[in-house]
């Protein structure tokens, strides 16, 4: 259920005119007054959706009102009620700074019957989620939606990515083209599972492009879940790094990675996301965007010792302060 809440993320936003503000939520803002962060902002729940430029004409005058910049501004769709999600994102002082890789030069490229393929998928994916039909099968290791039109073609994804897989390697790593990229790592999810298709999503976790990060960390997330072994391939530190970033994306694929890594209760995994990752952890899981939310509390739970269906109950019954109490050092 988490992974389709995040899928609704990636798909982003059509038709923005047609609806309104449901939730605003805050990340990278440790340190400041959130009460007075709201106060600030030009954006209210109930206005309809703010245009790109809107948004970007806001941008600087709040960063002066606040006194920290950059800032960013996120819409998400959807809400259970159909309103989008605000997510207001600054810069946070001090934090671990993402490393993001050169971008390559090569000529590799896709041809055209994969970047069709990539875009009706993700065509019927969107209309799927806006259906309401929005769950996933990730039993085989990659996702499936519920939707038979997006399954259909999510499974001649996986023929795609099975037949091609060494020319998606070539084209993730070599090509300069950002959406050949983007295309590859969503394929490499569907590809069967080996260390070398692990290895090329880490890599492609930190390309130089937010759309080739999303469909990358997403599907190591998916894989995770479907293999939890595969975590002692996933090296910890940088996507701690990533947890921190202003894109909210990086932050949200990020978190269902880390979710999954943190199942097994691996007291050195734990450790570390309490001693580097506890802020932007304790902010993500006081999102009202609860959907959002709950993979920072399972999280936040198990450094707590707690089960999951205790942090879940607790989390449901307004006892969140309690999780979020016992997450602390």
């Amino acid at each position: 259920m988490r992974l389709a809440l995040a899928l609704i993320a990636a798909v982003g936003l059509l038709h923005a005119d047609d609806r309104h503000i449901g939730i605003i939520d805050f990340y990278g803002y440790a340190g400041l007054d959130l009460q007075k962060l709201r106060a600030a902002l030009p954006f209210h729940v109930g206005d309809k959706l703010p245009s790109e430029r809107a948004r970007n004409a806001a941008r600087s005058a709040y960063e002066r009102a606040i006194g920290r910049g950059p800032v960013e501004f996120t819409l998400i769709c959807c809400e259970e009620d159909g309103r989008s999600t605000l997510f207001v994102g600054m810069h946070e002082p001090g934090a671990p700074v993402p490393y993001f890789n050169a971008a390559p030069a090569g000529a590799a490229a896709l041809p055209a019957e994969a970047i069709q393929l990539y875009d009706r998928l993700m065509t019927a994916t969107g209309e799927a989620v806006r259906k309401g039909r929005a769950g996933e099968d990730d039993s085989r290791g990659y996702s499936l939606s519920e939707d038979p039109a997006a399954r259909a073609l999510g499974l001649k994804f996986h023929e795609y990515a099975v037949a091609h897989t060494a020319e998606l390697y070539r084209v993730l790593a070599e090509s300069r083209d950002v959406k050949h990229r983007e295309v590859a790592a969503e394929a490499l999810g569907f590809a069967p599972e080996s260390k070398e298709q692990i290895a090329a999503l880490v890599h492609a976790s930190f390309d130089a492009s937010d759309d080739v990060r999303n469909n990358a960390i997403r599907a190591l997330g998916v894989l995770l879940g479907y293999d939890p072994k595969i975590a002692a391939q996933i090296p910890l530190p940088p996507y701690i790094a990533m947890l921190h970033s202003l894109d909210w994306f990086d932050r949200n694929k990020t978190i269902a990675v880390l979710d999954q890594m943190t199942k097994s209760r691996d007291p050195k995994v734990l450790a570390e996301l309490r001693a580097q990752a506890l802020t932007p952890l304790r902010e993500m899981a006081q999102w009202r965007s609860e959907g959002h939310a709950l993979s920072a509390i399972f999280i936040l739970g198990r450094m707590a010792g707690l089960d999951d269906a205790t942090t879940l109950e607790m989390s449901e019954s307004g006892k969140l302060d309690e999780i979020l109490k016992a997450g602390k050092p």
